[in-house]
């Protein structure tokens, strides 16, 4: 029996209209809204404590895992080119300020036990969803059906809060979006936009000065050996919402062991979001009931596998059991297949938000097909007694 549940529900008219404005209720290229306003997901706290403390334990493996491969300089499998981007890593990670954001998506075992899929470490997509706009979600179906006792595992802002607090900046703050930006430095693109400006609000809350910009318009300061905003103003800290593994091909990739601007996420996240750390994470803890077996080799494992692009993001090229695999995607990982969940005929994903390297909250996905990519489904939660 699966531990949570897919309840039929109403979203109240109210909530309806603030995701009509937000865009929210688009129909996607399967025709229906990114929000889902008919379903949620239930689960008792106990089980939403479980996928919390699972996402804990992989996140202690993962340091590990990465403190052995700088140690060792062992960057082979992560496809890592440029040296400056290698020295940024080495000297970040020694540095380790923070972990900053990041979305573990699990499934479940026959056992109902979560099983990591992926660690979107290098700005995952659906932040605002996950925190601020589900909880409003939740506030106003308790108000509109007189439901009392219910709760929901979202401590997303508060925590977000408490690392803005933690990072003790004096100086200007960018945030960057990785598509285009208008002439303000505002994203075009929705979901960047919804990223960026509720990252922006957190950072103001606790009277930080921010700034957004697109990538393309941070600069270099060689005399300040800082980076520059769109206005060209040296940065203290430059909050990027675009992958590292891109921007180690960028003109200023060079500068990054030499800049004085702190980096949110830290460059030794390019290893956190790489998905040949998979293969690493089950070589080192392979009896972690958390991992599934992963290989950087085809033909590795004796087990159905599922191909990945080791620097994909959201079912970016991933190929099924039976399926050709992605040629043109890049260097692969295998991981062994453990579907997702199937409630009322959709396929449910799980996630576990992480804030500061800490489990934070729960998020749901779902899609008609059995790989979660960028356009499913958004899909509130709440937790029950069982």
């Amino acid at each position: 029996m699966l531990p949570l549940r897919r309840l039929r529900t109403s979203t109240p008219d109210l909530f309806q209209h603030r995701l009509r404005a937000l865009g929210l209720l688009e129909p996607g290229p399967d025709g229906a809204p990114y929000w889902n306003t008919g379903a949620a997901y239930a689960l008792a706290p106990a089980v939403a404590l479980t996928w919390l403390n699972a996402a804990d334990a992989v996140h202690d493996m993962c340091l590990k895992a990465i403190n052995t491969i700088v140690r060792e300089r062992d960057y082979a499998a992560f496809g890592i080119e440029n040296a400056g981007m290698i020295a940024a890593i080495e000297r970040s990670w020694q540095a380790r300020e923070t972990t900053f954001l990041g979305r573990m998506d699990f499934s479940l075992g026959a056992d109902g036990v979560p099983k990591l899929l992926d660690y979107e470490a290098d700005g995952p997509v659906c932040l605002p969803e996950a925190s601020y706009l589900q909880w409003e979600w939740f506030e106003a179906w308790k108000a509109a059906g007189g439901r009392g006792g219910e709760d929901q595992e979202n401590l997303v802002y508060e925590k977000l809060i408490a690392m803005w607090k933690g990072l003790r900046l004096g100086g200007r703050l960018c945030i960057a979006s990785g598509g285009d930006a208008d002439g303000d430095g505002n994203p075009l693109d929705t979901a960047e936009r919804f990223t960026a400006e509720y990252l922006a609000e957190t950072a103001r809350e606790v009277g930080l000065d921010v700034h957004l910009c697109g990538i393309g318009q941070v600069g270099w300061d060689t005399e300040a050996l800082r980076f520059t905003d769109a206005d060209d103003q040296v940065l203290e800290l430059l909050v990027k919402l675009y992958p590292w593994h891109w921007m180690e091909r960028e003109t200023n990739a060079d500068a990054l062991p030499l800049s004085k601007t702190r980096f949110l996420p830290q460059a030794w996240t390019r290893l956190l979001a790489d998905k040949a750390l998979l293969a690493v994470l089950w070589r080192m803890f392979p009896d972690s009931p958390y991992l599934l077996p992963a290989a950087l080799e085809p033909g590795m494992l004796d087990m159905p596998a599922v191909a990945k692009p080791r620097r994909g993001w959201d079912g970016e090229g991933v190929s099924l059991p039976g399926q050709p695999s992605a040629t043109d995607r890049g260097p692969l990982v295998w991981q062994a297949h453990c579907p997702l969940p199937v409630l009322d005929g959709v396929h449910a994903a799980p996630s576990v938000w992480m804030v500061d390297g800490e489990a934070a909250g729960l998020s749901f996905r779902e899609s008609n097909g059995p790989v979660t990519r960028i356009d499913a489904r958004f899909v509130p939660h709440m937790l029950l007694p069982p």
